[in-house]
């Protein structure tokens, strides 16, 4: 609750800022997720008795709509909506009964990011952006999904958080600006939650080995992940 009343404020002050050279730009961006071992945003591998799990990211992206409002020649408020699918492959072995298999299964969510944005000017047409902010994040379900080498003997659950989730975001990229054709722009952002945004129980049944029946033993999905952004702003 206390993360989404600072939201809240941050995004009505923002808003309302005014000045004499503002303006309103509109854009849209694509962003592909990057594995990476910093910010625990990589594979994640876990063990109980003979059995071991490892949860890795696959391919997985975010794209939406973007909207920056300048409050002066330094500073910008940015907004807008993002739709994010992330994938991920919990595979299981257990050499005691030969056992090897996966499940695959992906996360969607949907955020509604605010963040403040400096530039410096390096050139003519090209300028150096750092923002920083918060975003509040709905996730759109709970996740079932079977194994896919063992009829079904192995599957996971995955229980999201209600009620969505706030996340720090913070990204660093540069842009070509043109008065005719738009801005182009090309940086890099965190998405970064303060808990954990879900849990993945792993099961195996195949009626003579049991495993998990009481869900006992889970993964934290973190909900941390770095993207490359890619975005394209239409001329005011």
């Amino acid at each position: 609750m206390k993360g989404k009343i600072i939201f809240i404020l941050f995004f009505y002050f923002s808003f309302n800022a005014k000045s004499q050279n503002s303006k309103t730009t509109f854009g849209i961006q694509y962003k592909p997720i990057i594995p990476t071992a910093y910010f625990n945003a990589a594979d994640l591998s876990k063990s109980s008795a003979s059995y071991n799990f490892n949860l890795s990211p696959k391919y997985s992206n975010s794209f939406g709509m973007v909207i920056r409002r300048q409050i002066n020649k330094t500073f910008s408020v940015e907004s807008g909506l993002n739709y994010t699918q992330r994938n991920f492959k919990l595979a299981i072995t257990n050499s005691t009964i030969n056992l090897a298999d996966f499940t695959a299964f992906g996360m969607r969510s949907y955020e509604l990011p605010l963040q403040l944005l400096t530039y410096v000017r390096a050139s003519e047409n090209w300028y150096l952006n750092i923002a920083f902010g918060i975003s509040h994040n709905v996730l759109a379900s709970d996740i079932f999904s079977y194994g896919e080498e063992k009829n079904n003997f192995y599957f996971q659950n995955t229980y999201r958080k209600n009620g969505g989730y706030s996340a720090l975001l913070a990204n660093v990229g540069m842009e070509y600006r043109t008065e005719s054709k738009g801005y182009y722009y090309f940086g890099a952002s965190l998405h970064r939650p303060w808990k954990a945004i879900g849990r993945i129980y792993p099961e195996y049944d195949d009626k003579t080995n049991i495993f998990n029946e009481d869900k006992e033993f889970y993964f934290d999905m973190l909900g941390n992940f770095v993207t490359i952004d890619f975005r394209y702003f239409f001329t005011e």
